[in-house]
């Protein structure tokens, strides 16, 4: 049996479908442009007692990214353009 499912009027505000549009709009997967979607992810090996994490799943290309990910690109980041850097000096001395 087939039910209909009915909103009230105040439910479909502007408001509502403005916030649905910034939450869908900023998550967007870096690898292929999909549709990023928050996970709640289990390390059952972790000892820091921290058991659950949060982490961003891409829908479309299963790319995950989680805070250590991200700390540790930003780190490699910075060791690129170190390394850049010190390449530069090295070649104008």
């Amino acid at each position: 049996m087939a039910t209909a499912v009915r909103f009230r009027e105040e439910d479909l505000n502007e408001a509502n479908v403005a916030e649905w549009k910034e939450l869908v709009g900023t998550a967007r997967c870096s690898r292929c442009g999909g549709l990023m979607v928050v996970e709640q992810c289990f390390d059952f090996l972790d000892d820091s007692g921290h058991l659950s994490f949060f982490a961003n799943r891409c829908v479309q290309c299963g790319e995950l990214v989680d805070p250590v990910i991200l700390e540790n690109r930003r780190l490699r980041l910075l060791s690129g353009l170190e390394k850049n850097e010190r390449g530069l000096k090295n070649s104008l001395c």
